[in-house]
């Protein structure tokens, strides 16, 4: 099993290994929803113990979840800029410190800001995870390894309002932060042992803010755009459930802490099976018109929650399953359309140079002006040596394949002599092309629009 996970890396891990880089990419998914609902348990009592209302109580929820957000947009590109390891370790350290800090935090404000920076830790921690999915993995290879992420993204709040409502049994709210700051040295432990995935030639070499900025071109993509909407309007309705379930389950219906456990962990455990119907269903439909079907049944879930949840617990809880398990099914393949928007970039950049130069020198456009000699060498050093996912030229590496062939080609070294003449040219992108070849576009004179589309129609219908 080690060794057949160890093929299905592009970064290999000498320390961790496979299996270690797996937990890994577990626990930092299960940091979120165990600081989520570890603690909701105690929320309703924890007015009293602050002797505060329940709004300034929930603000330890909508901190967090405000600057998790925060975090996941900060910390993502600062990785591309920086590389994994860095900001997961800075992550982690900070995770783990702010657990700690709210243990001890001597009134709500303090509780409130301290989560904030738990939150931000958090972000980094998910985000780098994320990114670490498409660095270290094929790509035939990262639904999978989503798939059982996701499904322990899934367990998490099916342990954590239990594990909170035993621990609410013997001690008080502040125990729960110390089981979460364990979770951070565990964490720690881990990211201590991981290994760079994101190579030095691969990193965004511009400023800080212009990484940051780098979220701009992405969001100028529509379809990728209308989809991420798509798909973060999914989380709202489950964060809300997180946000005030502890309320419904106890003070409006009744119930004891272990009670609102027992209910949030059925609804949390029975949506692990999302990813798997997933994964069965795709054999069958596109990901567009299983969302559409996903987006139907959700709907219906709203409408009975509306009309019968306030009836009773089981009731509120059965109209709420239906929504969590679409959720559960949509994130899988969501998150690897999400992660795979810039895989065609290279190949498109690389071949609309090459058809440019042909049309400018009139040669014929079937012609090979590279050898397979000079490509081959230099592909397999990409993968091979510099350990690259992706074996495809940039544009300046087609550039320099084609003025060694022009040593010996002529054809090859006309295209050479023809390059001036693209200065002035524009080129149109249906992918969001990387910044390596958008500043040789550039550096060449040749103006650059992108108005991206997705390549991979099994997950993306226009």
């Amino acid at each position: 099993m080690k060794q057949k996970m160890q093929q299905w890396l592009v970064r290999p891990q000498g320390k961790l290994g496979p299996l270690g880089l797996v937990v890994l990419l577990v626990t930092a998914s299960l940091v979120t929803p165990l600081s989520l609902d570890m603690y909701t348990p105690a929320v309703p009592h924890m007015t009293e113990a602050f002797d505060t209302t329940a709004g300034t109580v929930n603000l330890t929820l909508v901190g967090y979840f405000l600057f998790f957000a925060v975090g996941l947009l900060v910390f993502g590109p600062l990785s591309d800029r920086y590389g994994r390891r860095p900001v997961l370790l800075a992550g982690v350290v900070t995770y783990t410190s702010a657990s700690g800090l709210c243990a001890l935090a001597l009134d709500i404000e303090m509780l409130i800001v301290f989560r904030v920076v738990q939150a931000l830790g958090a972000g980094a921690v998910s985000a780098v995870a994320t990114a670490v999915v498409k660095d270290a993995f094929k790509a035939e290879k990262r639904e999978a390894i989503l798939s059982i992420v996701q499904v322990m993204f899934v367990v998490g709040p099916v342990l954590s309002p239990v594990v909170g409502a035993l621990i609410l049994q013997v001690f008080d709210w502040r125990m729960t932060f110390c089981a979460l700051g364990a979770v951070g040295l565990f964490c720690c432990a881990l990211a201590v042992l991981f290994e760079e995935t994101l190579p030095q030639e691969e990193r965004y070499r511009g400023t800080v803010l212009g990484s940051i900025g780098q979220l701009g071109a992405v969001a100028k993509n529509k379809g990728f755009s209308a989809f991420l909407a798509i798909v973060g309007l999914y989380n709202l309705p489950f964060m809300a459930y997180i946000a005030v379930g502890s309320y419904v389950y106890i003070s409006f219906f009744g119930l004891s802490e272990l009670e609102y456990s027992a209910f949030f962990a059925v609804a949390a455990l029975l949506t692990a099976a999302g990813p798997f119907i997933w994964l069965k269903a795709s054999r069958y439909v596109s990901a567009c018109c299983f969302t559409g079907i996903l987006l139907a049944a959700a709907a219906l879930s709203g409408v009975a929650m509306l009309l019968a949840g306030e009836l009773s617990p089981v009731l509120f809880c059965l109209t709420f399953l239906v929504f969590a398990l679409t959720e559960a099914c949509i994130r899988p393949y969501s998150t690897n359309i999400l992660l795979s928007q810039q895989e065609g970039d290279t190949g498109a950049a690389s071949s609309l140079m090459m058809n440019a130069l042909k049309g400018v020198s009139g040669v014929d456009d079937e012609i090979d002006v590279i050898s397979d000699e000079v490509i081959e060498p230099i592909c397999r050093l990409k993968t091979d040596c510099l350990h690259s996912r992706n074996p495809r030229l940039h544009s300046d590496e087609t550039l320099i394949a084609l003025s060694i062939s022009s040593a010996t080609d002529p054809l090859a070294a006309k295209l050479i002599e023809h390059i001036d003449d693209l200065r002035g040219c524009d080129a149109y992108f249906s992918v969001i092309i990387s910044s390596t070849d958008e500043k040789l576009y550039r550096t060449l004179g040749i103006n650059v629009c992108c108005e991206p589309k997705y390549e991979q129609h099994r997950y993306y219908h226009k």
